[in-house]
Formats: C-alpha cells, structure tokens, sequence
C-alpha cells in the first residue's frame, strides 16, 4: 500500500471493556483510514480498548500504525506497531501525539482522552495549531458536552471559528477528513 503523507491523531478510551460500540466504531475507523492511505498515531496500548481497536484495524487493512505510550504502561504496548515511542509524562507524550500530525479524531474515552481534547482544543482556539478535528460522537457520547461547550460560548468564555467537526459514524469522520485536508 502506498501511504499519504497524511497522520491522524486518535484520541480515545483505553480501559480494556471489551467488544463495544465505541470499540467497534474504532476498528472501523481504523480501517477505512488504512484504506485512504493515511498514517494512524495512538496510545501505542494492546487490547480491547478504543486505540487498540482502532490500531487493530488499521493494521489488518495494511495500514500504518505509529504510538505514543507511557513508560509505566510499555507491559501492555502493542506490538504490532510500525514505530513507538516511550515518554515519561502525559504532557511529553501529548507533545509527540500532536506533533506533526495532519488532523485529530477523539473517540470516546475517559479522563485521559478529555485531557487530550482539552488541550487540542486549547491549541486551537489560541491560534497555536490549525489541526482539523473531529469528535467522535458514537451513541451520542459526547451529547453532555456539546452541551456545555454551547453554553459556555454564550456565556463568553469560548471564542474563535468553529474548532472542530462532529461525526456519529466512522464513514461520516472519513468524509469530513477528506474535505479538511
């Protein structure tokens, strides 16, 4: 397969919950990202959770797949990775996610991943990155904070242009890709 020069950041889950809707959507995403060619970087983690669905995707569609993942978790890396790359802390290793990359797709998740989104969008509305981004709202999700970010808007604390993308379906995000890139 011939690879664009093209690298998506996904942000998402990684508590290994098993088979899920969100792990499925992942997958999929995984997948038809392989199939336009384009590069993955994740959590660099194994198993069932929302990266390593995505990862698993991409990878058996014969896509390239990169991580970034915390020391103290390399027990569970993935070791099916085309390149991974260790960090110290979670602010070193969000510096190598977001480096270089070409677009962001935060999928659901915890803490972590609304970490990760907190700070992408932070980027974004500060001027320091003009990374598209697409939130993953699988199954409404992320309904609660849409919400808030409506609100908080009006409330004037949020400015800028519209800072991200929202998709229900990996086919949905792949489009809005296409048209941002």
């Amino acid at each position: 397969m011939i690879f664009a020069m093209v690298t998506i950041v996904l942000a998402g889950g990684s508590a290994d919950r098993g088979e899920t809707a969100y792990t499925k959507a992942a997958f999929e995403f995984g997948r038809r990202m392989a199939q336009e060619g384009w590069t993955l970087r994740t959590g660099g983690g194994a198993g069932r959770c929302v990266m390593g669905a995505a990862a698993d995707g991409a990878l058996g569609a014969g896509g390239r797949v990169e991580g970034v993942i915390l020391r103290r978790f390399w027990a569970v890396r993935h070791r099916g990775l085309h390149a991974l790359r260790s960090c110290k802390t979670f602010a070193l290793r969000k510096e190598e996610l977001f480096e270089g990359a070409d677009a962001g797709v935060v999928f659901p998740g915890g803490y972590g991943t609304l970490d990760e989104l907190g700070d992408l969008l932070a980027l974004k509305q500060n001027g320091f990155t003009r990374m598209p981004l697409v939130l993953m709202d699988v199954r409404g999700y992320y309904a609660s904070l849409l919400r808030w970010i409506k609100h908080a808007g009006r409330e004037g604390f949020l400015y800028g242009d519209r800072l991200f993308e929202v998709a229900s379906s990996p086919s949905a995000a792949i489009r809005r890709l296409r048209s941002l890139l």
